[in-house]
């Protein structure tokens, strides 16, 4: 939106410039220019003192200058054309409009407190606990095995590997507690890291 509007006043105020430039006598037209200088030289060492610090300064900032002292001039300009075409009245009308919009915005940028990051951007999502193993049924409990077999390949550092690995050993001890012959029949068959534990036990529910 900034760049499209950017865009679009290049044109007037490019047309402005010129009408201005123009309508000044040579002499004017050169003074303007010659003040606008002043202005860039002044911004341009003030500029280098602000961002290097006083020890630190070396020289002007040449680029803020003349940027400064394009934009003198160029206001200036547009003013001088903004009188010679629509008149003074609606040139002064103009000048308030647009000073009561900078104001109007560089004191809403100041009292508006800054927020941080996401502070008012809904509840925060928070990991739901894994449910006791001694609340699983035995079924649950084979699936929970199953799955966390899975989870272990999937976990991309060290402390998500060590929940899972924890997990998968409760998981283990609980279902020994409930089926201990089934669990051995299991480990006899030749269990494997993701295998069913199921078809071994004597009680699925």
């Amino acid at each position: 939106m900034g760049r499209l509007a950017v865009a679009v006043l290049i044109g007037p105020v490019s047309a402005l410039a010129a009408i201005g430039a123009l309508t000044l006598p040579g002499d004017v037209l050169f003074g303007w220019i010659l003040l606008g200088a002043g202005t860039g030289i002044l911004v341009a060492f003030g500029a280098s003192r602000l961002r290097r610090g006083r020890d630190a300064a070396r020289g002007p900032d040449l680029p803020v200058g003349v940027a400064t002292a394009a934009a003198f001039v160029t206001v200036c300009l547009v003013l001088v054309g903004l009188l010679a075409t629509v008149g003074g009245a609606l040139t002064a009308t103009f000048l308030v409009l647009l000073v009561s919009g900078g104001l109007g915005a560089g004191y809403r940028h100041r009292v508006t407190p800054p927020t941080a990051p996401g502070l008012h951007d809904g509840p925060v999502a928070r990991p739901v606990p894994p449910v006791p193993v001694a609340d699983l049924a035995t079924e649950d409990l084979c699936v929970a095995w199953r799955r966390s077999y899975f989870l272990l390949l999937l976990a991309t550092d060290e402390p998500a590997r060590r929940l899972v690995v924890q997990r998968r050993q409760d998981v283990l001890d609980e279902i020994e507690r409930r089926d201990r012959r089934g669990f051995l029949r299991w480990l006899d068959s030749g269990a494997k890291a993701g295998s069913d534990p199921g078809p071994y036990l004597t009680t699925r529910s």
